[in-house]
């Protein structure tokens, strides 16, 4: 029993002395892994070996309301198949919202092109915050007739992570569409792409904040920032028989109340839409134009208790309340109809969440309701309000 018992304590011991090798292992790998990385590429989640990736995200697209669900598995050192399900619920024209219900699935390779070399060179861990090419094939259908088309794509994008749970994937797109039965043709498509949303996959190391601070200001205490939200600045679609562009240069400026967790956010963003088509280009074509200009008081009513966390100064980034109003003028044009000038106001609830990243990058999102007062052309509304916002603070 006594000779069981030794042998038992020398079993354990040895067990606890691997279990302390294999921790110091691990924690090495993972500092060495983090001295090569900049705050940002940490930031980006690159000390973490990812294999695979779940993610929700809202596609950024002027004319469409849609979420898009997804799942991104490692098939090869450099290779991974991405699948996502689109659900497409809204969609915006001549400033109204009509209802739609349509699903698009879409299957991909991607080639993460510069990952091998990456990993001999720069010392990252494998994972999905690079650039990549793919080659894709899409299937479009409305859930309440029978349209439907096919969609062979090329793209090239920019996926990155962002503090554990953040994601973005942006880039360009080229695509041949081909309709149902009903429309037989076939159309070539160019256009750029921004979703962003979450991801969530099984990581192995916590975040250390300390070495996020030269990333997300941990300590400034900004008293106010310029900003322009570049995610939805150009958004390009051609095709073999049309063109269209849409442009939304904008700029936003907020500023502290005092010291306290308030602050006014005012924007001033002009709108540009136009659509041409080859056939008849002398009278198929349309434009709009709208000067927005808004107005909202913020609360950031969790800023004192990130403050005391050491997650912020006393500054812009915290989750949010806004109250605010706005006032547009429209004008849109086309060679069938006569001009239309209008202008309307408009008053919004949302929360949100603002992040300042680095020193001239912010993140944005919010979610609320808006109220349209009566136009000349279109009836009050109560519609949803939505903004991702990815851009560049001065």
């Amino acid at each position: 029993m006594i000779l069981l018992m030794l042998f038992s304590m020398i079993n354990i011991n040895k067990l606890d002395a691997q279990t302390d090798s294999l921790s110091y292992t691990q924690e090495s790998q993972q500092d060495s892994i983090i001295a090569y990385l900049s705050p940002m590429e940490y930031a980006f989640m690159m000390h973490e070996e990812t294999n695979w990736l779940f993610k929700i995200s809202l596609p950024i697209d002027p004319t469409l309301y849609q979420i898009k669900v997804g799942i991104e598995r490692r098939i090869a050192p450099s290779f991974t198949l991405n699948f996502d399900v689109d659900y497409f619920f809204l969609s915006v024209h001549n400033n109204e919202i009509r209802r739609i219900n349509a699903m698009q699935i879409s299957l991909e390779p991607r080639w993460y092109y510069r990952m091998n070399k990456r990993v001999r060179k720069e010392k990252i861990a494998r994972n999905m915050s690079d650039n990549y090419f793919a080659i894709g094939f899409g299937y479009f259908f409305l859930l309440d007739s029978d349209f439907h088309f096919n969609t062979l794509y090329a793209k090239w994008g920019v996926q990155r992570r962002f503090l554990k749970n953040g994601h973005i994937d942006f880039g360009a797109l080229a695509s041949v569409r081909s309709y149902s039965a009903s429309i037989n043709d076939k159309f070539l498509i160019c256009n750029t792409f921004v979703d962003i949303g979450l991801a969530f996959t099984k990581d192995k190391y916590r975040l250390d904040h300390e070495k996020l601070c030269p990333v997300l200001k941990c300590y400034e205490a900004d008293r106010f920032i310029f900003k322009s939200n570049l995610t939805s600045f150009l958004y390009l679609i051609s095709s073999s028989y049309s063109l269209g562009i849409t442009l939304n240069p904008n700029i936003s400026f907020e500023r502290k109340v005092g010291q306290s967790p308030f602050s006014v956010n005012s924007e001033l963003l002009y709108q540009f839409h136009y659509t041409l088509n080859y056939s008849n280009p002398e009278e198929h074509w349309s434009k709009e134009t709208e000067l927005k200009l808004s107005l909202e008081g913020r609360w950031y009513y969790n800023l004192k208790q990130r403050i005391l966390k050491g997650k912020t100064g006393n500054s812009f980034s915290a989750n949010y309340l806004a109250l605010g109003g706005s006032y547009a003028i429209h004008r849109s044009d086309d060679y069938w109809n006569p001009v239309k000038k209008y202008s309307y106001p408009c008053i919004h609830l949302i929360t949100g969440w603002q992040q300042l990243i680095s020193e001239h990058l912010y993140f944005d999102f919010n979610v609320g309701i808006e109220y349209q007062f009566e136009t000349k052309y279109y009836y009050d509304s109560v519609k949803p309000k939505l903004t991702l916002a990815v851009g560049y603070r001065f």
